[in-house]
This record gives C-alpha cells, structure tokens and sequence, in this order.
C-alpha cells in the first residue's frame, strides 16, 4: 500500500510541475505580446494613433487576458 501512495504522490507532482509550467509559459506569452502592443503605440505618431487600432489589439486578447491586463 505504500509503495502505491508513493506512486501516486509522484504522478500527482508531476502533474502539477507540467501545470504550472504551462501557466507559466502562457504568462510570458502574454506579457510579451503586451509589451509589443505597448512599444508599438509609443513608437506611433500620435497623430495617427486612434481608439480603433486600440480596441483592435485588445479584441484578440481573450476576456481572461484582458482582465489580467486590466489589474
């Protein structure tokens, strides 16, 4: 029985590692193609920025994305 425990606890570690793993990665992801979109603007002439091009980037966020962006 306790070698089964111990198989078990491994699995579920290393499930958990492979989770935040990937969590992490899709973060970095995320604030990557944020940075881009903000050095983008800042490099626009402002002139020619308008709130379309903004609602534009924001509309391939996904919702969850851009409430994270939001905090």
């Amino acid at each position: 029985m306790d070698v089964w425990n111990l198989f078990l606890y491994v699995v579920a570690s290393l499930l958990a590692l492979k989770s935040l793993a990937s969590l992490m990665s899709h973060h970095k992801k995320v604030v990557v193609q944020q940075l881009a979109i903000e050095y983008t603007q800042e490099l626009a002439p402002k002139g020619k920025k308008s709130k379309g091009q903004k609602s534009d980037q924001h509309s391939e966020l996904s919702p969850a994305d851009q409430n994270a962006s939001a905090a």
